[in-house]
């Protein structure tokens, strides 16, 4: 295990000031970089734990409906969020099922997006909600889209001397959500496919805007970006359903582990996707 000093600021000042230290590393709940280190895989020289600052706590709505949550917010909390239940529910219920109660209630939201793993759940869901990321560092702050974010495997677009303090969500009016995950293993297991899905859809029953996001089946959580718009001015049923599975399905380049094949994988995002769209739909 590492030698690796253990700070822990007071605040978020003090916490991008210690990350300037060499070989720091931020460390939310640790379920992630616990792993790492157990198995030599990293070697930070100070480890500075950011899972208590007030400044990165907390879930809340604005005045025009934008939901905010810090970046040091566990998943149990966003699970049982009454707030997220009422405002986006697809949000609780992806925390919800995301590994076990022990790794819940240590596990943060900031931590699950920094991490990069593609096959993580929460990803894809803030995809398709259109969510951005505040983003603070010692020269100041910024805040970026989450469709920008990842580059590649466990890569996102965050420099060496900046942690996110929390995420956005837009108002979700008129807007039907809906996340489905796979995974013909254990529950507890990392999704095979992962499927968030968002549709708005008019008063003419027709579907105005749309967004298809997919985990586990790339190098990074991805955006089918035409498999969602061959569903704007449809119903979403038939044809349009049926084209929506399949350019997601070829959007996508998963690769081969145990889990399944490729081809075994872009056939279950065709599958997948199309239940997600129908249960987006049904209400």
């Amino acid at each position: 295990m590492t030698t690796a000093e253990f700070v822990k600021p007071g605040t978020l000042d003090e916490a991008l000031a210690a990350m300037t230290r060499p070989g720091s590393m931020l460390l939310g709940g640790g379920t992630s970089i616990g792993i790492l280190l157990k198995n030599r895989l990293i070697e930070p020289q100070t480890l500075v734990w950011v899972g208590a600052l007030p400044e990165l706590s907390g879930i809340g709505i604005d005045g025009d409906g934008t939901i905010r949550i810090g970046a040091a917010a566990t998943l149990r909390e966003l699970a049982r969020s009454e707030l997220l239940a009422g405002a986006v529910p697809v949000l609780p219920d992806a925390a919800g099922r995301i590994g076990n109660p022990r790794v819940r209630a240590v596990a943060t939201l900031g931590g699950a997006l920094v991490h990069g793993d593609p096959r993580q759940d929460l990803p894809p869901v803030l995809l398709a909600l259109r969510a951005q990321v505040d983003i603070a560092a010692g020269s100041g702050t910024r805040t970026a889209g989450l469709d920008g974010f990842y580059h590649g495997f466990m890569e996102v677009a965050l420099g060496e001397d900046e942690l996110i303090t929390g995420v956005a969500v837009p108002a979700r009016t008129a807007w039907r959500d809906r996340y489905s995950r796979f995974t013909p293993g254990s529950e507890d297991d990392f999704p095979t496919v992962g499927v968030a899905v968002s549709l708005r859809v008019g008063d003419a029953g027709l579907v105005e805007d749309a967004e298809i996001a997919l985990g586990g089946v790339d190098s990074r959580p991805i955006l089918a970006a035409e498999a969602a718009h061959s569903l704007i001015g449809t119903e979403g049923g038939g044809a349009a359903l049926e084209e929506a599975a399949r350019v997601a399905a070829a959007h996508c380049e998963p690769g081969d582990d145990a889990r399944g094949s490729a081809d075994y994988k872009r056939k279950m995002v065709g599958v997948w996707v199309r239940r997600t769209v129908a249960a987006c739909l049904s209400g």
